[in-house]
């Protein structure tokens, strides 16, 4: 049984069809600190620090965006990067010594965490600066009643293939591998199909055969039923094992292999998320393309839908101009800059109304198949499906390795 957020899902479809009329109100109307009458704001700091992500188009994007604050604002943003995986860990040590950020970066599914950890404090929106994010965007920073996320982006992973070497995109996962048979030489790494070996990446496998992470009912999660050791969840591992076992897909692929076995022209498709767009169009030019998941189980494979926001931090000595700045890079000029640079959609519908490159077809295709990942902090205990997933490729037992690694997960939760 797929547990789904029916409501959360379609709020993300409708947002392709949205045509609502909330314009983002002009900076010299009150929604920079610039421009706030005299008594409103606290004295401007003379910089606010923001750690972002390593991705190189992030930073890209990030540089623009600080320097058009700054021009506004007068106020210095200094950019440190720290991936964002390590952030919450760090800024735990870093913060209470008053060496962190104003502003970090986090997906909805590291929420939870940051917020019993009490790193991030809750961000103020008027009804008019809500009205310009999607529903579903600032549903999924919203916890215990309170808003902690300047959502940046929604996204989720689809296909891209190489026109070149494809005709036409398979529409089932059966397809792909017969597909997968004919176009792997491994001698000369190339390959009909590439996936990463990640939980985030094989939950589409796990989820469309019945596995699932939590059980919920309304938006409520039960952290008691966890379905990563079902029968579904142990078909949908033997349904990638094939995949292995037959040779068409490596045992050991880093991303980075994968994105340079692609852009050099020798895979057909592989499956990733919107970051790429820049790099493989730049690689392949007309020969890209993007297609929503191949089918699985006669269904469209599901995949994890998730935001990204700005987050204040509870350590900041400036949060007024902190949540100034948040906004700022959320706003429908920053939003369509990052946009450009990054190729993440924005969830402003505004925004994202203007979105009319092809090249997004797969992508926006896709999200109407999501699931959205969960945001309650038990939920950093179930990535510990990445250490399952390669004993599992290494030839361990799918059933025990599953049963074991949920016994842990579980146990990792009692201690919360």
């Amino acid at each position: 049984m797929k547990k789904r957020n029916h409501l959360f899902l379609m709020t993300l479809l409708l947002m392709t069809a949205l045509t609502m009329i909330a314009c983002e109100p002009d900076r010299g109307e009150g929604t920079s600190g610039e421009e706030v009458s005299e008594g409103e704001m606290p004295e401007k700091p003379d910089e606010l620090i923001v750690w972002v992500n390593d991705e190189e188009v992030a930073q890209e994007a990030a540089r623009e965006m600080f320097a058009n604050y700054t021009d506004e604002t007068g106020i210095e943003v200094v950019m440190e990067t720290v991936p964002m995986p390590d952030q919450v860990q760090r800024l735990a040590l870093a913060g209470p010594a008053g060496d962190g950020p104003d502003i970090f970066f986090q997906p909805q599914d590291r929420l939870g965490d940051v917020v019993a950890q009490g790193l991030s404090m809750p961000i103020t929106f008027t009804d008019e600066e809500l009205s310009q994010y999607s529903e579903a965007a600032i549903d999924a920073f919203t916890y215990e009643g309170e808003i902690y996320g300047a959502p940046v982006a929604i996204e989720t992973y689809f296909i891209y293939y190489n026109k070149s070497l494809i005709d036409e995109v398979p529409e089932t996962i059966d397809e792909v591998f017969d597909m997968s048979l004919e176009l792997t030489n491994r001698d000369n790494d190339e390959y009909g199909f590439l996936i990463s070996p990640e939980f985030y990446y094989l939950y589409s496998f796990i989820n469309s055969n019945g596995g699932y992470i939590f059980g919920e009912e309304e938006g409520v999660y039960d952290i008691e039923d966890i379905g990563l050791d079902n029968e579904g969840a142990i078909q949908g591992f033997e349904d990638y094992m094939q995949f292995i076992n037959e040779g068409v897909l490596p045992r050991t692929v880093t991303v980075d292999v994968l994105d340079g076995l692609f852009t050099e022209g020798k895979v057909g498709l592989v499956v990733n998320g919107p970051w790429n767009i820049p790099i493989y169009r730049e690689a392949l030019g007309e020969d890209l393309a993007t297609a929503p998941l191949p089918k699985m189980g006669g269904e469209h494979a599901p995949s994890f839908v998730g935001v990204k926001s700005w987050l204040i931090s509870s350590y900041t000595e400036n949060p007024e101009w902190a949540m100034d700045l948040a906004k700022y890079l959320t706003s429908d000029e920053s939003a369509e800059l990052n946009y450009q640079i990054s190729g993440e959609l924005p969830p402003r519908p505004d925004v994202f109304d203007i979105v009319d490159d092809p090249i997004y077809d797969g992508y926006t295709q896709q999200i109407e198949f999501g699931t959205p990942m969960p945001n309650i902090p038990e939920m950093s205990a179930v990535w510990d499906m990445d250490d399952a997933i390669q004993l599992i490729i290494n030839g361990e037992d799918i059933e025990e390795v599953l049963q074991e690694t949920v016994q842990n997960i579980k146990d990792k939760i009692d201690l919360y």
